[in-house]
């Protein structure tokens, strides 16, 4: 047994080693840009873990469900995310289809939680909430709006938890969320954005990271055994990353007032977001949950863009305009035990997009989602293994040009993801 705890303990901190180095390059495609991979089980469950949150990544879906754990408890694993997009683009009555490059993001997950006494936990999780990846072949048709795009992040968030009584259980914590980007477009200096005709065109790069401070709450209510409700909320967060912009411009075009390496500052928001669950148990080894999550989108405005000297678009600030509005994600999940040691899971998701229309671009050429999930658990001495499959599939878009942006006259379709979870937890 020893020897068990041992490897367990060495397995779960090399885990929470990889979650600071790889959620520094995690990416993902979402509605929206928010992740919702914060645990296997979580995974094929289709995320329906607010009022159940019986486990320790209930730090990331409602902490007020860690009064539930018994003693310490950690749990840490990875979900690999695997998107396909086909983007047909129109210039000038031609038509190109090209794809997304195809690419495998890992985003980790790690999670503490101890029993102080009878009444008050203590948690604290690593996780990834928001993720955006997008990446095209450099000479691309659609380059001058984007062509690479890296929106990473991951947060800290302890969290203290109080139960009330035997029905109520409320918790708050404080968040950290380490934000990266990396953002590269091209640029046509004569303003033509002809996408037949690369002569002229230069890079820019911009990459900047920053940390940024927030909060969340929660609360679980149980008012008999077969029924369970639980809300939380995490806040809006106002980024400020702070960073450099570089330039590579072809032979022969001067750089004497524009196209310049510069300092810069990039700001934005992420949203305030509701989580919504109800759990009903009819049977000790069956459970159902629906959840709905409200995220308001319309924080995300625009991100701005300030640079120290006008020395390199020519001014020193820009705004790209997004006006994203308040969406819903529903997700519904069950769960049965055949026997006391095996659980097998499933779930289902519809996610909204937040992208009006007239203001999508190639950064995230997304649309409404669907996902139907699957996975299992087993236990064994005082360990746990789980592991899920998502099916991801995305409703096609039809996208109107808007030449001073860079987009074109644009159709995506056969938007498909592949994300496969794996967790290990251990109750000390």
């Amino acid at each position: 047994m020893k020897n068990k705890f041992t490897v367990c303990v060495s397995v779960l901190l090399i885990m929470m080693g990889l979650m600071l180095s790889s959620s520094i390059c995690t990416k993902a495609e979402a509605a929206g840009f928010a992740l919702y991979e914060w645990s296997a089980r979580g995974n094929a469950l289709g995320g329906a873990m607010v009022a159940k949150a019986d486990d320790p990544s209930a730090i990331a879906w409602n902490p007020a469900g860690i009064t539930q754990l018994q003693g310490t408890q950690v749990l840490a694993g990875i979900s690999t995310i695997a998107p396909s997009n086909d983007v047909t683009t129109n210039y000038n009555g031609n038509s190109k289809k090209e794809s997304i490059n195809k690419k495998v993001f890992v985003p980790p997950h790690a999670y503490f939680t101890h029993q102080v006494n009878d009444s008050l936990w203590f948690g604290v999780g690593s996780f990834t909430r928001f993720g955006l990846g997008t990446s095209f072949d450099e000479d691309w048709s659609g380059r001058y709006s984007s062509y690479d795009t890296e929106i990473n992040s991951f947060s800290v968030n302890p969290n203290i938890a109080y139960k009330i009584n035997e029905y109520i259980s409320i918790a708050g914590g404080f968040e950290l969320m380490y934000v990266r980007a990396d953002l590269r477009k091209k640029i046509d200096p004569t303003g033509a954005n002809d996408p037949n005709n690369p002569t002229n065109d230069i890079d820019q790069r911009l990459i900047v990271d920053g940390i940024t401070p927030g909060f969340n709450a929660g609360i679980r209510v149980t008012p008999n055994d077969e029924w369970a409700l639980g809300f939380s909320y995490r806040s809006k967060m106002q980024h400020h990353a702070t960073g450099s912009a570089s330039y590579n411009v072809p032979t022969g075009i001067s750089t004497a007032t524009r196209f310049n390496d510069n300092d810069i500052t990039m700001s934005m928001n992420t949203p305030n977001t509701f989580l919504f669950g109800v759990e009903y148990k009819p049977l000790a080894n069956l459970s159902f949950e629906a959840d709905a999550i409200y995220s308001e989108w319309s924080e995300y405005s625009d991100i701005n863009y300030d640079f120290a000297k006008t020395n390199s678009i020519g001014i020193k600030n820009y705004t790209a305009v997004k006006k994203w509005e308040d969406v819903w994600r529903f997700q519904l999940g069950v769960e049965y035990l055949p026997i006391e040691d095996l659980a097998l899971r499933a779930g289902y998701v519809y996610d909204q997009s937040p992208i009006r229309e007239g203001y999508e671009d190639y950064m995230l050429p997304t649309n409404d989602r669907q996902i139907v999930s699957t996975g299992l658990g087993y236990k064994f001495d005082n360990f746990v293994v789980d592991v899920s499959y998502m099916y991801l599939w995305m409703k096609d878009r039809t996208i109107a040009a808007r030449p001073g942006t860079g987009v074109l006259d644009t159709k995506t379709e056969n938007g498909l993801t592949y994300i496969v979870g794996l967790s290990l937890g251990y109750n000390f």
